[in-house]
């Protein structure tokens, strides 16, 4: 008898709108995190432009923050590029 590995199979039963919600939120978090390496800015800096705690901006890019448009449309003018956009 094969023994079940009770990882994957938590895996396979994650909802696929799930997945797909945790891998726009990677998406996001990734790509602040790109535009903050090509900058030379760190989070503190971001956290200060912002008036944020370092602490929330490092939540934001953990990758499992649910971002609000009026946050995303904040982050993108304190960064001076689109976080994401909408064709």
């Amino acid at each position: 008898m094969k023994p079940t590995n009770l990882y994957l199979d938590a895996v396979r039963n994650i909802p696929e709108d799930v997945r797909r919600e945790t891998a726009l939120k990677f998406s996001v978090s990734d790509k602040i995190a790109s535009i903050l390496k090509s900058r030379k800015m760190t989070q503190k800096e971001l956290a200060r432009t912002m008036g944020k705690s370092e602490a929330e901006v490092s939540v934001w890019l953990s990758g499992q923050h649910n971002f609000t448009l009026k946050t995303l449309a904040k982050l993108s003018l304190a960064l001076g590029t689109d976080i994401i956009s909408v064709d």
